[in-house]
């Protein structure tokens, strides 16, 4: 795996279960999050940050199997 998924997948770990996120440009840092869409699109957009990604986290993550 590389650096930069590794640094992704940790970030994805730590953030909330069940809940929406923003994450920065480079996916790195949880920029915003909240219960739903609108909030934190808002939130992210006060934090200056470009190019973000939202995304809504699972209630529980499951194991992966490739």
């Amino acid at each position: 795996m590389s650096p930069q998924n590794a640094i992704r997948l940790n970030t994805l770990r730590s953030a909330p279960l069940d809940s929406w996120i923003a994450l920065s440009d480079d996916e790195s840092r949880i920029v915003a999050f909240g219960s739903n869409y609108s909030e934190v699109s808002e939130r992210a957009d006060a934090t200056g940050e470009e190019d973000i990604t939202i995304l809504k986290t699972p209630p529980a993550w499951g194991p992966l199997s490739v």
